[in-house]
């Protein structure tokens, strides 16, 4: 029996999960894990029943529950503050990592359930725009769920070779500049690749640049929407006396809002009506929306700015034009709202396409990227750049040393470091991002330096991200550029 591997799209809002068909040379989806009718698209959500049942993808469960419910956990798997006591688990602390393990021993547990056999392995989608310390801890939680993490792949990377390999439109042997993007429930992604396709069996990918907004998707507006209803109540969450009652209140206004955002994706009107709980009292809500007003909202709150500026430096900061891409590949399901595809549109002066739902997109080309790592009869190659600077801080600034856009696997000039002492240890503290003030970037790594190693106190530091584990590899230097391999950057605390 063939291998049972996996692609998982874990999304903001919603997850998708395919497998590997040997047969097909293809991925498809795992039957049964949805709970919206026939779609096997799910909520990114957990209701913790008990220490050994987890209920994945049933918002319904947390209304009257709230205590015992979670969503939205991947926009807080970075944070060491986020912490939450769960009575079904007798009141025990967890980080927003301990729920996304959760989430994922529930997504094996099902899979498992539907096929009869064990998960082999599974290629995990991340955010282009997410840094090093949440592919780390998103690993790390699917590791301590039993699954073994063949790979991780950002997500414009997983949806262009859904698109590529599989659309009939682009033609063998022509080299086309393509840009994903990817708008989903919690980030915002921008990838410009170079895309030749052989046959349906050999393909190369190369990533040109990359862009985004890291916290702007389909929750943002949800948000947004969300204060404009609980402002036509005249409602401030510090008006609640019952914490209960608030927490209702928060999750059934984002869905009242989530639905009237999907309705003015479809429709030009949306009415609302819908009855709240707020301190033993019944207050109505009732709206009657314009697309217009939907569009003046997305205008003047910026959403549009943003999309347009990250347009702008995806596309201008590696000397393009947009007439320059030939093709506009939309990904996540935020991408669908009337607006957003305008403003795309009218950016690129072309139609930008979607050929399957936007939401199994990115989740379909993880499945076949888990599908290569055991089917030797397709050759897709992927050229990988790295999507932020990895530095070092030099006062309050931060001095770049492996740059944006270098090939994985390519390893940066040296920087010259004099040290101080010789006798002993010094221990490097390195950063990722794309600011040149320090306190903008993100820890994530550390490095010793034996001084002892370098008579003369001058060593000249090099790195590279290793194109087979994604990790930051350093090297040190002496004057006479004799290299060193020290081996793999260790987290940061």
């Amino acid at each position: 029996m063939d291998k049972l591997l996996l692609g998982i799209d874990f999304g903001t809002s919603t997850n998708f999960v395919t497998k590997y068909d040997f047969n097909k040379k293809d991925a498809v989806a795992v039957a049964n894990m949805g709970d919206y009718g026939n779609s096997n698209i799910f909520e990114n959500c957990i209701y913790i029943e008990s220490g050994k049942n987890f209920v994945i993808g049933q918002p319904k469960k947390g209304v009257n529950d709230p205590w015992n419910f979670f969503q939205d956990v991947k926009r807080f798997i970075t944070s060491d503050d986020w912490k939450k006591k769960v009575p079904n688990l007798n009141d025990r602390e967890v980080t927003a990592q301990d729920l996304t393990t959760m989430i994922f021993s529930a997504i094996k547990t099902k899979v498992e359930y539907s096929e009869a056999r064990p998960v082999d392995g599974a290629v995990i989608t991340v955010p282009y725009a997410y840094g090093d310390k949440y592919k780390k801890r998103l690993k790390k939680a699917a590791e301590d769920a039993g699954i073994k993490v063949i790979q991780l792949v950002e997500e414009p990377v997983a949806a262009a070779i859904s698109f590529g390999i599989f659309s009939g439109d682009i033609e063998p042997d022509k080299k086309e500049k393509i840009v994903v993007f990817d708008l989903g429930g919690g980030t915002f992604d921008i990838t410009v690749f170079e895309f030749q396709k052989n046959d349906q069996r050999h393909a190369k990918i190369e990533v040109l640049n990359t862009d985004g907004v890291e916290k702007l998707g389909g929750k943002t507006i949800d948000e947004l929407i969300s204060d404009k209803f609980r402002e036509t109540l005249g409602i401030e969450y510090c008006d609640f006396s019952n914490k209960k009652e608030e927490s209702n209140f928060r999750n059934k206004l984002n869905s009242v809002a989530r639905d009237t955002k999907e309705e003015l994706s479809f429709n030009e009107l949306a009415d609302v009506y819908e009855s709240f709980a707020i301190n033993l009292n019944t207050e109505e809500l009732e709206l009657e929306i314009e697309r217009n007003d939907f569009n003046d909202w997305l205008k003047n709150n910026n959403i549009i700015g943003q999309i347009e500026d990250a347009l702008d430096r995806a596309i201008y900061d590696i000397d393009l034009e947009p007439e320059d891409i030939d093709r506009i590949i939309l990904a996540g399901g935020t991408s669908s709202i009337p607006l957003i595809k305008e403003a795309v549109r009218d950016f690129f002066g072309k139609e930008p396409e979607s050929k399957q739902n936007l939401g199994e997109l990115v989740g379909h080309g993880a499945g076949i990227l888990a599908g290569l790592s055991a089917d030797n009869s397709l050759q897709y190659e992927v050229i990988r750049k790295t999507s932020k600077d990895v530095g070092i801080a030099t006062g309050q600034k931060f001095k770049r040393i492996l740059h944006k856009n270098e090939r994985y696997g390519a390893i940066s000039t040296g920087y010259k470091v004099k040290l101080s002492n010789t006798e002993s240890a010094l221990q490097v503290t390195f950063y990722e991002g794309i600011s040149n003030r320090i306190e903008d970037c993100e820890k994530f790594g550390t490095a010793t330096i034996n001084g002892q190693l370098f008579s003369n106190g001058i060593i000249y530091i090099s790195l590279m991200r290793d194109k087979d584990t994604g990790r930051i590899k350093y090297y040190f230097n002496d004057e006479n550029k004799i290299e060193i391999d020290m081996g793999f950057l260790q987290d940061v605390g």
